[in-house]
């Protein structure tokens, strides 16, 4: 009987070993009808993706028998369906389950592809520093296998990180392995994407002809592949690299190019026409600009394209403002407004949800962890510890980009209120009338080159608001600009001169813009204007030890009782402006302004000075 039982166990115990070594062999094969159902939902994620994943989710749940091969590739074509559909944090989820089976596998090939999408969607989700590290891993595998494709495919991820944090010359060198691996392959689409790409590049670097090297490349593949696509996409690249160039005319005529073949193709492709009306806008041909952002506006209100049509509205509202039609402006203005509303409310949805998700993933890790360490006094502290720094990091990060913000909100308001000082209504007004005079007068020519002078000096203040700082000769340019202008309003009825040093490099040096304007103004307005001749205003530019010394003196009426109170209100604000404007350079600037009556010696005023310095 022993013996008997004995054998039985013998036999229970082979049965068993064969069983599991049944099982631990078929581990890394697939099925046939696995494969097949695979081929056919990778065909069905290009067109119907929604189905492609009901699909995918219902063989993965229900064929308790999968594989772990099946299981794996199942999981990696989810996770590529969902990538392909911009749904990131998804996407990377579930080829981190995927992930690990293949190396569990010992697959090394599919542990390439899977890290190369793990990179890219930690791309999109800001997490630019674990996108480099799957990348970097991607490519020792795909160098230890000897597998090119991957390894372009790394290479060309590095490019991506790289490009976002406009490190374009190592975005560059990335690009140029991708294409060396690519370059003698036969995968034409892919080849066409990389000289897009380093097209990118070169355009970033202002290396036009090379970029545009890159885009004929890339055409020439684009025509060769019968893909008029592509072909459109690579015309309109070329249109705005010839943009950027200064080129005008051959920028017209590739951004003609791309809607003619649009047309032919019956495509609706809206960046030719925003290429045009930017093109047109630089050119001042507003009318042409404002036809051409309106058919692209067109296109990108029926595709929903809100970034798009925010840019494009921009772009509208300035081109009212600029041809005076302020209704249409603000039509514009208000429903900008509101789709810039729509996107701040969309964007803190999807931190919204991506906060949730991430919360429940931990929650669920904690749980896990507390089951198995129940007994661990330690794993409380150790939490809570954890808890603590994520928290007091958190208030950290946002303490700091909430004074950040204060700070770009400060400046964004003291800009602002520059502009306004600068850009007086009555300096405007009375400009316009004394040019009509000229021109009433029968001068053309005269009201021609006045009217240029105005439109530089309108363009000038515009433009250098928006600066940090500018060239001295470029402060000096505009400044003489806005004197002769002002010379004009009052019939030459004072002169000017700007002394500088000659030891002053004028075109390096760079000091904050529109300075002395208020002061200049300020020694006009209310000094020189009631002195019907021989007026003289001076400005003095002097190299000191360790920056500069500027003195803007004027011969004027001095200011009086009257005159004071005349200018208090708009002169204490452009006073106090010019003092902030100064303090935020943190340099004690602001302490060397002097504002000072001038007397003979009768005790009669006989003009103003006004004196600081700063720092270079």
């Amino acid at each position: 009987m022993i013996s008997k039982y004995k054998s039985l166990w013998q036999l229970s115990f082979v049965i068993s070993f064969f069983m599991l070594f049944f099982t631990c062999s078929r581990q890394d094969t697939i099925r046939p009808e696995i494969e097949k159902k695979l081929v056919t939902l990778g065909s069905l994620a290009q067109t119907q993706p929604q189905q492609s994943l009901l699909e995918l989710d219902s063989l993965l749940v229900n064929n308790k028998n999968l594989t772990t091969l099946e299981r794996a590739m199942l999981l990696f074509n989810k996770g590529e369906t969902l990538y392909l559909n911009d749904k990131f944090q998804e996407a990377f989820n579930v080829h981190l389950k995927c992930y690990k089976l293949f190396i569990e596998l010992k697959d090394i090939y599919n542990e390439g592809r899977c890290l190369i999408t793990l990179s890219g969607a930690s791309l999109h989700m800001g997490d630019l520093e674990t996108s480099q590290v799957y990348a970097l891993k991607a490519l020792n595998l795909a160098q230890l296998i000897g597998d090119t494709r991957i390894e372009g495919k790394a290479y060309n991820q590095l490019f991506s990180l790289h490009f976002r944090l406009k490190d374009y010359d190592k975005a560059l060198s990335y690009i140029k392995a991708t294409d060396s691996l690519y370059s003698k392959g036969t995968d034409t689409l892919s080849i066409i994407s990389i000289k897009n790409n380093t097209a990118s590049v070169y355009l970033q670097l202002k290396e036009y002809n090379k970029a545009l090297a890159s885009y004929s490349e890339a055409m020439s593949l684009s025509q060769s592949k019968r893909n008029p696509k592509i072909l459109v996409s690579i015309l309109n690249n070329i249109g705005y690299t010839y943009i950027e160039a200064g080129e005008y005319q051959s920028a017209e005529k590739f951004l003609r190019g791309a809607i003619s073949l649009n047309k032919n193709i019956k495509a609706i492709n809206a960046a030719p026409y925003k290429g045009l009306g930017n093109l047109f806008l630089l050119m001042t041909k507003n009318d042409s600009a404002q036809a051409n952002y309106n058919k692209a506006l067109d296109i990108y209100v029926s595709n929903n394209n809100t970034k798009d049509e925010i840019e494009v509205r921009d772009k509208l509202i300035a081109i009212s403002i600029m041809s005076g039609d302020y209704v249409k402006a603000l039509n514009n203005q208000i429903v900008r407004d509101s789709l810039q509303l729509n996107v701040s409310r969309l964007g803190k949805n999807r931190l919204l949800n991506f906060a949730n998700v991430n919360y429940e993933v931990k929650q669920k890790e904690t749980e896990i962890n507390h089951q198995k360490e129940i007994n661990s006094r330690n794993q409380w502290l150790l939490i809570s510890t954890v808890m603590l720094f994520i928290f007091l990091s958190i208030a950290t990060a946002f303490y700091i980009y909430n004074t950040k913000l204060r700070a770009a909100n400060k400046a964004s308001k003291l800009e602002q209120s520059l502009l306004r000082v600068q850009m007086n209504p009555h300096f405007i007004f009375n400009t316009l009338a004394a040019i009509q005079n000229i021109t009433l007068e029968g001068n053309p020519i005269k009201s021609s080159n006045y009217i240029a002078k105005f439109s530089k000096l309108i363009r000038q203040n515009f433009d250098y608001v928006k600066k940090e700082s500018i060239t001295l000769d470029k402060e000096v340019a505009m400044i003489s600009n806005y004197i002769e202008t002002q010379q004009l309003r009052f019939n030459n009825a004072f002169t000017y001169s700007i002394e500088i040093t000659e030891s002053i490099d004028s075109a390096i040096i760079k000091v904050p813009p529109m300075l002395l304007q208020p002061f200049v103004e300020n020694a006009i307005e209310y000094g020189l204007k009631e002195k019907k001749e021989d007026g003289k205003l001076i400005l003095k530019i002097e190299k000191e030890a360790q920056g500069l010394k500027f003195v803007v003196l004027d011969n004027g009426i001095g200011r009086s009782a009257k005159a004071k109170q005349e200018k208090i209100t708009e002169e204490l604000h452009a006073t106090s402006i010019f003092i902030e404007r100064l303090k935020m350079r943190k340099k004690g600037e602001e302490k060397t302004f002097i504002i000072e009556d001038l007397f003979d010696n009768d005790n009669n005023p006989i003009g103003t000075k006004v004196f600081f310095k700063l720092k270079i």
